[in-house]
């Protein structure tokens, strides 16, 4: 089984996340070809997260095989991508304007 490595803002962002009261799972070691890095509760509904890290070749890259296959065979909700705390709390506000 292969384990994921976090991205250098993985932190920062399951950071930004909690500190606006959300609950967040980190899966990024799960095991599980390209399931995403975190799993988000917020505003009564969990949201999973691919965390990408735009200052690095890997990140500027986008999803990479497996996370795109697992996101196009995903039979749940969408997988949202976040690059910065900045979009995580962008996300947030957005995901509690539509409960």
């Amino acid at each position: 089984m292969r384990r994921g490595k976090k991205d250098n803002n993985h932190d920062a962002i399951v950071g930004a996340f909690e500190a606006v009261g959300c609950t967040v799972a980190q899966m990024h070691a799960a095991g599980v070809p390209g399931f995403p890095d975190v799993v988000v509760g917020c505003a009564g509904a969990d949201r999973m997260c691919e965390i990408k890290n735009p200052d690095s070749r890997y990140g500027k890259a986008g999803l990479n095989a497996n996370q795109s296959a697992f996101a196009r065979d995903w039979r749940g909700g969408r997988i949202w991508v976040v690059t910065s705390p900045d979009e995580a709390l962008a996300l947030v506000q957005n995901w509690r304007k539509q409960k």
